[in-house]
């Protein structure tokens, strides 16, 4: 079963829930899927969709969300923030209808998804400020498949490419004229997370470099995260979201593994 849910009066403020078909005597799991593409609003949630399937196929409902993006629908700083909070909270206030199991919830996200399931996994239990309201709900883990989680670092790697006005574009100007932008909606500024994590990159990745993963993950260890770093080897950026190719089966073992525990 599909159901939309409008979590806001703008067009792109609205997730989808899907649910397995088969009835079950306990509450279901639930995977917060959050689409990448650059920040860039001609991607969308259907990146997500066949996954999501997958997913409820293994008897996990899913909360597929959509936001606004840099473009026509003026997404960006803060208001990208805001709806993934927004959007997160909303899940909360239907899980008693649906049989929705909040204490065993994964938020996944891949690319600029990745960046955004990061960031939203350090805003449990957060003082609101620009970037929106605490998110409600606990999560049992975090998947960031090739998530940006260093946005001055990606900044810095775009440049001399057409790619180098990707982050200002998001955050509203460069690393030096908004340092506390990138600092605030940088994943790996936001350690500990205090939130059980799995990073999953490809080795070959042309898009966002598998060293941004690294990175994080050393940091995370150091300060006493749980966290797991899976490289793939000669896997690239989208292969990660093929849902017929082995490295989503490998991000699919990861979000089952962390609903397990």
């Amino acid at each position: 079963m599909k159901k939309t849910f409008n979590y806001g009066t703008v067009e792109e403020q609205f997730t989808v829930l899907n649910l397995p078909d088969k009835k079950f005597d306990q509450k279901l799991p639930v995977v917060i899927s959050i689409h990448g593409g650059f920040w860039k609003d001609k991607y969308d949630l259907s990146q997500f969709t066949p996954l999501d399937q997958q997913l409820v196929d293994a008897g996990i409902a899913t909360w597929n969300i959509e936001y606004r993006r840099v473009g026509k629908s003026a997404g960006g700083y803060p208001e990208t923030f805001l709806d993934v909070t927004a959007a997160i909270n909303y899940l909360a206030k239907i899980a008693v209808d649906y049989s929705l199991d909040l204490d065993r919830v994964v938020v996944i996200g891949h690319s600029a998804g990745g960046h955004l399931a990061l960031w939203a996994a350090s805003r449990y239990d957060h003082l609101t400020n620009a970037l929106g309201e605490a998110i409600q709900i606990k999560f049992a883990g975090v998947v960031s498949m090739a998530g940006v989680t260093d946005l001055a670092a990606m900044w810095l790697d775009q440049q001399g490419s057409n790619m180098a006005d990707t982050v200002p574009d998001f955050i509203g100007g460069t690393p030096e004229e908004e340092p506390g932008r990138y600092h605030d909606a940088s994943p790996i500024n936001l350690l500990p997370l205090g939130v059980a994590t799995v990073l999953i990159h490809g080795t070959v990745d042309d898009r966002v470099p598998v060293k941004l993963s690294q990175q994080y993950y050393q940091k995370a260890k150091a300060l006493g995260d749980t966290v797991g770093l899976i490289e793939l080897p000669n896997v690239g950026h989208f292969e990660l979201i093929d849902s017929k190719n082995f490295a989503w089966e490998r991000v699919q073992r990861a979000i089952e593994n962390l609903l397990a525990k």
